[in-house]
This record gives C-alpha cells, sequence and structure tokens, in this order.
C-alpha cells in the first residue's frame, strides 16, 4: 500500500487493476471497478437532490482517466434521470477539465441499466459520441428508443432491477472485459449483493451535509457477520480530495 501522496499515484492501468483482470476474465464476465464519490459524512447528494460538484475538478478529471481505462462505463436510470449524464470520456472540450493526458483508442461503451425504458429520446448518452447500450428488461417498452443510436439489450428481471450477472455476461459477449460502475446506489448495492464488485475507487471530499441521498442502498448485508470487509490498497491525495483504492478480502 503506497503512502499518502498527492496528484496521480500509479499509472490508471494500476488504479484499476488492469492485471487482474484475465482472472476474472475467465469466469466469463468482465472485471468490475466500482467508483464512489462522497462527502466525509457519506453523502453524495444533498437533501434537494443536487449533487454538483461534490468533489474537486481534480478528482473529475481523473475519473475520465479512469474510465478511458476500462472498457465500458456502467450507470443506473436513476442516475440517467437525475443527472443526464453524457458519460462519455471528455478531453479540453469541457472547460471544466483539464484532460490533456486522455488519450483513447475509442470511446468506451455508455451502458445504462434501466429495467423499465424509461431513457428519454433525447438523453445526452443519445447523442452519438461514444457507442451506448440501454440494458431494459423483457417486457419494457422501449419503442421511443428505436432509431437511436444505442443498442436496446434485453436483460432478465432480478428481484430488484435488471439480473446483474445476465447484464455482465450480455457486455462479456460484446467484447467488454472491464467495467466502470458509477452507480448510482440502488445499482451499485444490486452489484455488491451479487458479490460481483472486483475493486473500489473512493474519492472522499472534506466536506460535510448531514443530510441527503446515501452513497449506497440496499447490498444484501443485513447483520455485521454479513459485512463486506475490503483490503486497502491505496491512498492519495487528489486536489483537496482523498482517493482510496481497495478489493474485498
Amino acid at each position: 500500500m503506497s503512502t499518502l501522496t498527492s496528484g496521480l499515484s500509479g499509472s490508471i492501468e494500476d488504479l484499476v487493476g488492469r492485471d487482474e483482470w484475465a482472472a476474472v476474465n475467465a469466469l466469463g464476465r468482465p472485471f468490475v471497478v466500482y467508483k464512489f464519490a462522497a462527502t466525509l459524512d457519506g453523502r453524495i447528494a444533498a437533501a434537494d437532490g443536487t449533487s454538483q460538484w461534490i468533489t474537486s475538478p481534480t478528482s473529475r478529471a481523473e475519473v475520465h482517466l479512469l474510465r478511458a481505462g476500462c472498457d465500458a462505463t456502467v450507470v443506473g436510470s436513476g442516475t440517467q434521470q437525475a443527472d443526464d449524464p453524457n458519460l462519455a470520456v471528455r478531453g479540453n472540450d469541457d472547460p471544466r477539465l483539464d484532460l490533456s493526458a486522455v488519450v483513447t483508442k475509442g470511446q468506451p461503451y455508455r451502458v445504462v441499466v434501466d429495467t423499465n425504458a424509461r431513457t428519454p429520446s433525447t438523453a445526452r448518452v443519445l447523442e452519438g459520441t461514444a457507442p451506448t447500450i440501454i440494458a431494459v428488461a423483457p417486457d419494457a417498452g422501449a419503442d421511443h428508443l428505436i432509431g437511436s443510436p444505442a443498442e436496446v439489450i434485453r436483460v432478465p428481471r432480478s428481484q430488484q432491477g435488471l439480473s446483474v450477472p445476465d447484464l455482465l455476461q450480455a457486455l462479456y459477449r460484446r467484447g467488454v472485459r472491464a467495467v466502470f460502475l458509477e452507480g448510482g446506489p440502488t445499482l451499485a448495492g444490486s452489484f455488491i449483493a451479487e458479490r460481483l464488485v472486483d475493486r473500489m475507487i473512493t474519492y472522499v471530499a472534506p466536506a460535510l451535509l448531514g443530510s441527503g441521498k446515501s452513497g449506497l442502498l440496499d447490498a444484501g448485508i443485513g447483520t455485521m457477520a454479513d459485512i463486506m470487509r475490503l483490503e486497502l490498497l491505496d491512498i492519495a491525495r487528489s486536489g483537496p480530495d482523498l482517493r482510496l483504492v481497495a478489493r474485498p478480502t
């Protein structure tokens, strides 16, 4: 484990666990990197729903680098509805970020896990700058997405949303070997409940909200006996924020 440093410590490949992908890929699924950003009291949004921005420009720029290090960026329909994110790896076209270090061989997939096909035809993920997949339930009405640049795939339902194992298998069949999971808290809880998170990268901002949205919802853990323990691999500064890299023990 590294000592506390300032700036981007290690390569992007190290941070996203590239040397661990093959062992997970041998199981027939992508390696899953879960990115989580919150205040010191574990909030990802204020009580009124506003969330931009909790972390610093430096941390947000790093996130684009981490996206570029994986094959697909995955969010849930709640995140899509609340933030309407573009999800593409951005460069210097965004004046808020300095991403001159970003060099990609092609944009990663943008994946919206949208059980009931709530993604509107006007969503920013459908504007065509990166390949996009909308994952919906077999019985969801997705006619409004026909003709969009996105590929609509059907994934079996689970007790909560879509089946995470089936989703990962579908992405693996499309050549995705590593997923960068950006949440939100419901989708992340589903991945953790299935024990399908291989690495966690957490950005903690030196700030407090006191109330608001928690960073993680139902993860299938109801007692301390089932707590998910993590091995801490790296601690570093990211501008004013703290970045922690860990994996399940």
